[in-house]
């Protein structure tokens, strides 16, 4: 800060009320402009009343004016100096507290950020960790922040369409936004935080961050530029088994056409078959749950399709979710060899006859 400013001369405020010297264009606390403007000088050419030499009467009124509003402002700033210097039975308080301003901290006096930052999705990438996608983040507040929230949600959307959400803790490395600055995150959304891949929408996603009602203060130290997400998160636009069954809905109609064309009254290998409310080890399955089993087979093969055991009449009731991987065969043997090459269990993996013209009887060949 200038030496001009010693805390007793002419004054001016920013919009947040920062004291600075008369002359400080910017604030030296927040960085916001203080927007005040220099008047014409009455000495300058062209102020003088024509044919007198005297300056216009209006330059005197305003210069007079803000002379007058300058002095004000100095006078009050001297009596709140005044007022507020600790007396000598003060100093003893003052001075335990490491504070000069009578025990007060000067960092509480400083206006809080509260609006979120606003965050942009830079790249978006499916890998063995789950939805991995490179965020710029950008503080919405004149003097920057700092996220340091131990449960921060972060939502990912196409339109109203959700894609991921997940709650994310940055209490352990702070996130430190300069103001006009961008920071960087790679945020990582685990199976069964995200509902779509990147195969399922185009273009840059949508990217809300909601920051946490309460969180407690931390030290700011240097962060990981990698975070994952610790837990699953309500999305933007639904809830988390509304999106489930959304989702599974557009997969199976994406599949539609390859497995009538394909597949049908041919032989593929089943390699799961699941429905919500369906009890698994003890465990009542959601529709978050089935989907999550189907994308995560949908990114260990290739191939893999999901059919709807209601549009097909091999299958003995309509209501289940069938997963099955497109290299079909005339005879129930070449599916079956398929699970064998794998090594997956003869419960997990077997010869299937998916087809509408047929019923059930007969297609279904597990291995032995």
């Amino acid at each position: 800060m200038d030496s001009e400013f010693d805390g007793a001369g002419p004054m001016v405020v920013c919009p947040h009320g920062h004291a600075n010297a008369w002359n400080y264009k910017f604030c030296g606390q927040c960085g916001l402009p203080i927007g005040a403007v220099a008047f014409p000088d009455d000495e300058s050419e062209g102020n003088e009343v024509a044919g007198t030499g005297r300056p216009k009467r209006r330059g005197l009124l305003i210069g007079s004016a803000i002379a007058t509003v300058v002095i004000v402002v100095a006078v009050a700033a001297t009596a709140v100096v005044l007022l507020t210097r600790p007396s000598p039975d003060d100093s003893a308080t003052a001075t335990s507290s490491g504070f000069g301003t009578g025990g007060v901290d000067p960092a509480s006096m400083i206006p809080q950020c509260t609006a979120a930052p606003a965050v942009q999705a830079e790249s978006v990438d499916m890998t063995p960790d789950g939805l991995v996608v490179g965020a710029a983040f950008l503080s919405q507040c004149g003097g920057g922040s700092t996220e340091v929230g131990a449960s921060v949600r972060i939502t990912v959307a196409d339109g109203n369409r959700d894609i991921a959400a997940g709650m994310f803790d940055f209490s352990a490395a702070p996130l430190t936004m300069k103001p006009g600055e961008t920071a960087r995150r790679t945020l990582v959304f685990p199976a069964g935080m995200y509902w779509r891949t990147p195969a399922m929408f185009s273009g840059a996603p949508q990217l809300v961050l909601h920051p946490e009602e309460q969180s407690t203060s931390t030290t700011v130290v240097a962060g990981p530029d990698r975070m994952v997400a610790q837990a699953v998160a309500e999305p933007e636009y639904g809830s988390i088994d509304g999106v489930a069954d959304a989702v599974l809905g557009e997969l199976r109609d994406a599949d539609y056409e390859f497995v009538s064309g394909s597949i049908a009254n041919r032989w593929v290998p089943q390699i799961s078959s699941k429905k919500a409310g369906l009890t698994v080890d003890g465990r009542t399955l959601t529709s978050a749950d089935v989907l999550r089993d189907h994308l995560e087979l949908r990114a260990k093969y290739l191939g893999v399709r999901l059919v709807s055991s209601g549009q097909w009449t091999t299958f003995n009731s309509p209501d289940w979710w069938v997963t099955v991987i497109g290299v079909p065969g005339l005879h129930p043997a070449a599916a079956n060899g398929w699970c064998d090459s794998q090594d997956l269990g003869v419960d997990d993996c077997f010869a299937k006859f998916v087809s509408s013209l047929f019923g059930v009887e007969g297609t279904t060949v597990y291995r032995k």
